[in-house]
């Protein structure tokens, strides 16, 4: 019984440490903006220095679905030989630069291992997207003990 209480005790306070302990802020983003003649340009904003060291942007893909929803791939590139614990979002905006549904899209966890290249790919939620920003920010390693 008592170990069953340290157990459920010691679950608890891992899942409430994983929530708190989790950054609010973007580590970096990466997407493409409309500039003043409605071009599409790409666009890297960099807010976590020590992130943006250990991932490399090598490409950025912006299309059409058929149904004519804005789609992108970005493809993230470990410089690190050990693993890089993260998690992703993609953030859409309209042609005033309004962000789109911004509560319905969560941020997912996103692991690449030692210059390991991962494609991340995302859809619009509405025909109204113009641009888009993928966020990236640094994740929490977490670690079950059982004893």
């Amino acid at each position: 019984m008592k170990r069953g209480w340290i157990l459920a005790t010691a679950a608890l306070a891992a899942a409430l440490a994983a929530g708190c302990a989790s950054p609010n802020t973007s580590g970096l983003a990466v997407g493409a903006e409309t500039d003043e003649e409605g071009n599409l340009q790409q666009l890297l904003q960099v807010d976590n220095a020590k992130l943006a060291r250990q991932l490399q942007v090598d490409d950025l893909v912006v299309g059409q679905t058929k149904n004519g929803l804005m789609k992108a791939g970005v493809k993230l590139t470990s410089r690190q030989n050990k693993s890089i614990v993260a998690q992703s979002k993609f953030v859409w905006f309209d042609a005033d630069g309004n962000e789109i549904d911004p509560d319905t899209d969560p941020w997912r966890p996103l692991v690449i291992h030692g210059k390991e290249t991962r494609s991340i790919q995302g859809v619009a939620p509405s025909a109204a997207a113009a641009s888009f920003k993928l966020r990236v920010r640094a994740g929490e390693k977490t670690r079950w003990i059982i004893k």
